[in-house]
């Protein structure tokens, strides 16, 4: 750990204590009596994860049996909509963008909370929510008590890249004359590389030579923020977000070849971004009538400049070069409004409107390496580019309980969109596009329940789609596709979740969509390509998530944790016609994990398997097919109290698992000859990984 390291940890740490210490105050709230759980909710107390010694609220949610916390978006990052992540918090959906489910429970000292229940996302008066859902529930008064500071620093070390020290996080919240403050400093940094060989063959199979090949990418994103909440005497609440952060990412190949008639080749690849991008938000809530409304309000900006370089040397022959240089800026600007009521025979409303203004500007270059090694500009066709998107949404969310086991939720509405692009087949188009939810959650039995939902979904577009770039490292490029229209999905889910009493709980849940303008890799003219919209295409996905317990095996506190998917996503080829997976489509992962706390210890240890698939990435002119050669194996020791704090040793990638590509290029289109193929197999070797988690 370098010493600039260590003085500002102590610095920051010292910054957070003093605000704890100068906002102490004392209350003499005790902690009430557990409601009784309503709406068949499941519940869980402190006491159900006593053995697991947790530290914070996510170490609690991730041991509920058969629940996994669920990120994910309406099918886009821009705007916020419906809810889509299944973890509540105080019964309210977490509406700050930049603090997914899993950051904002891990801000949350263990000890504040009085109980979690796992209910059904249709039983809710929060729109978009099906299947389990998690909602967190306070101690009254939990925070009155003085500030909690929670600790996470995850380091990694790993053979031939540089050692991570920098992962980690540092949060404290508590009250400041009745306001509750959360303050946060995190850095998601990630060492990453791999080293090995590439053969490259040539169309008829035959070696013509083999790279020597290291990688590395290394990046940090160190975030700070502050939260503040407010619940005022006549029962109006509000919040405020802010946020800045800096992503830093540079990453590099190198790789050295003896080529026929060339000699000694050596080649360089080199890309860096130095992005920042602040964000600041909130939201009032007021009874207004016979319910209440709530006002969102959020701003988003961010300013990404990055450089691709890729420079080849050569024993015979001339240097050669180019660049890719582009600098994008981003802006976001949503106002949501939010009304509902509960009548007095037991029906849930609500209506809310949604407006955004999101935009892009993209400056670009590309350029050649010239003698005397200069890089000389070469006009391409994408120097600049900008996007602007006018939004607007309205919906009715209706649910009610039509049988005391059985509960239902529809949710109504349309989306009005205006695009305006300047890039190639810069053009104004505006949509209307009706969407919608039904939602039902059946108790067929005391321990067992159905969910089943169909949905029209409303994706959203990749704005760097709209602009040209160029691939330096293998020689590629995309046009810029003015004429994109949002993709739908219609989609329907039938899952049923079991809850097997002391052997844990298990789910399985199958799912159809039909999907039109999927966007995908398409031709844009005789010699070019770029994104584009494909005709409608059928994807299908059948999942489980369980939790075994061992108790009754004999095998006292240990459990066993499954995720299995299996996908197919079955598009038609704009090239050929034929049926066809989704390029680069997950087509299935398992991921096993065991775990066992040693009674009466505070040690616990476990086990992980880890696999999965995604089908190769098709361009016109190539076929890419990424993907990982033996199993992601890992194993951990876990001590529950070193000095108040969790420790855990985690071993990676015992089973030495490795990088592999596969890339075959044609002359011309994929229909065509090979032109020649590319193998490439990357070792990343083992990590160890520490942990280290705690509240004070």
């Amino acid at each position: 750990m370098s010493a600039a390291f260590t003085r500002s940890s102590f610095a920051i740490w010292g910054l957070l204590s003093a605000a704890t210490a100068a906002a102490q105050e004392v209350t003499g709230d005790a902690p009430p009596a557990i409601p009784v759980p309503v709406n068949g909710a499941e519940r869980y107390t402190p006491a159900d994860f006593a053995r697991f010694a947790p530290r914070t609220a996510l170490d609690m949610v991730e041991k509920i049996p058969g629940f996994l916390i669920v990120t994910g978006t309406n099918g886009g990052d821009r705007g916020l909509g419906a809810a889509t992540e299944n973890v509540l918090i105080g019964g309210e959906r977490i509406a700050n963008k930049s603090t997914g489910a899993r950051t904002a429970l891990s801000r949350i000292a263990a000890d504040q909370i009085a109980y979690i229940d796992i209910v059904d996302g249709a039983s809710l008066s929060v729109p978009g929510l099906t299947g389990q859902v998690a909602n967190v529930v306070f101690v009254a008064g939990a925070r009155a008590g003085g500030f909690k500071t929670t600790v996470r620093w995850q380091p990694e070390l790993r053979p031939r890249i540089h050692d991570n020290w920098l992962n980690g996080e540092i949060s404290t919240n508590g009250k400041l004359g009745g306001t509750d403050l959360t303050l946060s400093l995190k850095n998601e940094a990630t060492r990453t590389g791999g080293w090995g060989p590439e053969r490259v063959y040539d169309g008829d199979g035959v070696l013509l030579f083999t790279r020597d090949e290291h990688m590395h990418s290394y990046y940090d994103s160190p975030r700070l923020s502050a939260a503040l909440a407010r619940t005022t005497a006549n029962g109006n609440k509000w919040n405020i977000n802010l946020g800045g952060q800096l992503l830093i990412l540079n990453d590099a190949v190198r790789g050295a070849s003896v080529q026929p008639g060339i000699g000694l080749v050596r080649e360089d690849f080199r890309f860096s971004e130095d992005e920042h991008n602040f964000d600041i938000g909130g939201d009032y809530e007021l009874g207004l009538g016979k319910g209440r409304l709530k006002l969102i309000g959020l701003y988003r900006f961010e300013h990404s400049p990055f450089v691709d370089t890729f420079i080849v040397d050569r024993e015979l022959g001339a240097r050669s070069g180019e660049r890719f240089k582009q600098t994008a800026d981003e802006g976001e600007s949503i106002l949501r409004g939010e009304y509902g009521w509960h009548t007095a025979g037991g029906t849930d409303w609500q209506v809310a409107l949604e407006g955004a203004y999101n935009t892009l500007d993209v400056d670009a270059e590309y350029a050649t390496l010239r003698e005397g090694g200069r890089f000389q500009p070469v006009i391409f066709g994408g120097e600049k580019t900008r996007v602007e998107e006018k939004r607007g949404e309205a919906s009715l969310t209706w649910g009610r309980a039509l049988a005391p086991n059985l509960t239902a939720q529809i949710n109504l509405g349309a989306e009005y969109s205006e695009l305006t692009s300047s890039g190639p087949d810069g053009l104004t188009r505006r949509f209307v596009r009706p969407k919608g939810k039904v939602a039902l959650a059946w108790k067929v039995a005391p321990k067992t329940t159905v969910n089943w939902h169909a949905q029209r979904r409303v994706d959203q577009l990749d704005f760097f789609d709209f602009a040209s770039s160029v691939d330096v490292a293998n020689g590629q490029g995309n046009g810029g596709n003015g004429r994109l229209v949002p993709p739908i999905l219609n989609r329907t889910e039938l899952e049923v979740v079991q809850d097997m009493g002391a052997w844990g709980n298990a789910s399985l849940a199958v799912a159809y969509a039909y999907a039109e303008d999927i966007v995908d890799q398409v031709p844009l003219s005789p010699t070019t390509e770029g994104r584009g919209n494909l005709p409608p295409a059928h994807l299908y996905r059948i999942s489980s998530k369980a939790t075994l317990l061992l108790d009754r095996l004999g095998l006292q506190g240990a459990r066993i944790n499954s995720d299995i998917t299996w996908r197919r996503n079955r598009v038609r080829d704009p090239l050929t016609g034929a049926w066809r997976e989704q390029s680069s489509g997950q087509e299935h992962v398992i991921d096993l994990s065991l775990r066992h706390d040693v009674p009466g210890t505070d040690l616990a240890w476990g086990a992980g398997y880890f696999n999965e698939k995604y089908s190769p990435n098709l361009r016109l002119d190539s076929i890419e097919n990424e993907y990982r050669r033996n199993h992601f194996v890992s194993a951990y020791v876990e001590h529950k109290n070193v000095a108040g704090f969790t420790v855990r040793a985690s071993f990676r990638n015992l089973a030495g698992q490795i990088d592999a590509v596969d890339r075959t290029v044609f002359t011309g289109r994929r229909d065509g000859p090979v032109a020649f193929v590319e193998s490439r197999r990357r070792k990343f070797g083992q990590a160890l990984q520490l942990t280290v988690s705690g509240a004070l």
